[in-house]
């Protein structure tokens, strides 16, 4: 054994050596119970053995046992056994030290592997019966029917332990699965927040850029503006970015992780968005009034009208674009339409899937179609609650 692994098995022998003040407790109320239940039921019994000293120290071993039925349970089985068949042999009245059986068996289906646990279980309830039978025939007190009861009795409490052990494996199965949900919806929700942020910012981006080549050579006063626009873009986009990804749980310093849901964008963000789509070189008129609603739906009407005016930009071609935000009773009412052609190739990307999604997730519902005469309408109906 190397010298870097034997503190390590130090480590592991002081910590089943000594066990815990709560096992502990449980150890010397089973000793102090299981003697205490003995000298009850001796007083019961008429036997050839009388309780002495010996049969102290075999029932008070077996209860003090059990403070180590957590940290070594087939160890304690195995020590309760061997006490429990001399206290037997010996012609002692039966009495509570038979049930230190019963628990430390509980511990080893409770802990251990179920093949395991059944094979040791086995194992004890067969050295136990053993015993039981040659007292009966030696000693002709104890007819072999109760014998075969003991026996069967036994398969009680292995029964209970593995039900335990697998209704906790279940538990933590499902605690599991319930966190790979968790994750799972996660990723999608950053793969909707990189499509919306980055999506929008490189669709603005390429459409300028595109302006930018067409009157590099005959305007190149027009031409600079478009670069400076793809500049201003690009810049809010990685600032968006890196805002989205600091919105990320982290540690702090106070031991609480989380991200402040201030961060999200809000209504007032929407008229610097269109004047970025505007920059881009797409007329966009916004009718935006001063609403209050939850914090939430400010954040999904934004992604909303970012993900639609996006869609314009990348599909609509030469178009012009309309924003409509309006108050309806309990209902914010969100709408983009423009007069493209793009129609078909919008509903073949995942932009929509990702909004329906967002819309759904604040109990809102998204209704997108084609208008009669060209174009198209993205409306959206959220739930504003008691803000009004």
């Amino acid at each position: 054994m190397s010298r870097s692994t034997r503190p390590e098995v130090r480590r592991v022998r002081r910590r089943i050596a000594v066990p815990s003040r709560l096992d502990a407790g449980v150890g010397v109320a089973g000793a102090a119970l299981a003697v205490a239940g003995t000298v009850v039921a001796a007083m019961r019994q008429d036997t050839g053995h009388a309780l002495d000293a010996g049969s102290t120290a075999l029932v008070a071993l077996a209860g003090l046992a059990l403070a180590w039925h957590r940290r070594a349970p087939v160890v304690v089985l195995g020590v309760v056994v061997a006490l429990v068949a001399a206290y037997l042999l010996s012609g002692y009245p039966y009495g509570p030290i038979q049930l230190c059986m019963v628990v430390a068996m509980f511990e080893v289906a409770r802990l251990r592997r179920l093949r395991a646990s059944l094979l040791v279980c086995g194992i004890a309830t067969a050295v136990t019966v053993a015993a039981l039978m040659f007292r009966a025939v030696l000693q002709a007190e104890l007819p072999l029917l109760l014998v075969v009861f003991w026996a069967s009795w036994l398969v009680l409490p292995w029964s209970v332990g593995a039900l335990v052990q697998v209704r906790a494996a279940a538990t933590r199965r499902a605690r599991r699965d319930l966190l790979a949900t968790g994750a799972l919806e996660e990723r999608v929700r950053v793969a909707r927040d990189v499509h919306d942020v980055a999506g929008h910012g490189f669709s603005a981006v390429a459409m300028q850029a595109g302006v930018a080549l067409l009157l590099l050579d005959e305007r190149p006063d027009q031409a600079k503006e478009s670069l400076e626009a793809i500049r201003s873009t690009s810049t809010q986009a990685l600032t968006d970015l890196r805002a989205m990804l600091d919105a990320f749980p982290r540690p702090s310093g106070n031991g609480q992780d989380g991200a402040d849901p201030l961060d999200a964008p809000s209504l007032r963000d929407i008229e610097p968005l269109v004047a970025s789509v505007r920059a881009a070189g797409l007329p966009v008129r916004l009718d935006l009034p001063d609403v209050r609603v939850p914090r939430e739906i400010e954040g999904v009407t934004y992604r909303v009208v970012q993900e639609a005016l996006t869609n314009v930009l990348r599909h609509g071609g030469p178009t012009s674009a309309e924003v409509r935000v309006a108050r309806d009773g309990d209902t914010l009412l969100v709408e983009i339409t423009d007069r493209g052609v793009g129609a078909a190739d919008v509903r073949a990307g995942r932009g929509l899937g990702g909004m329906r999604d967002r819309v759904a997730s604040a109990g809102g519902v998204l209704v997108t179609e084609s208008r009669t005469g060209g174009g198209f309408l993205v409306s959206a109906r959220l739930p504003t609650g008691s803000a009004a």
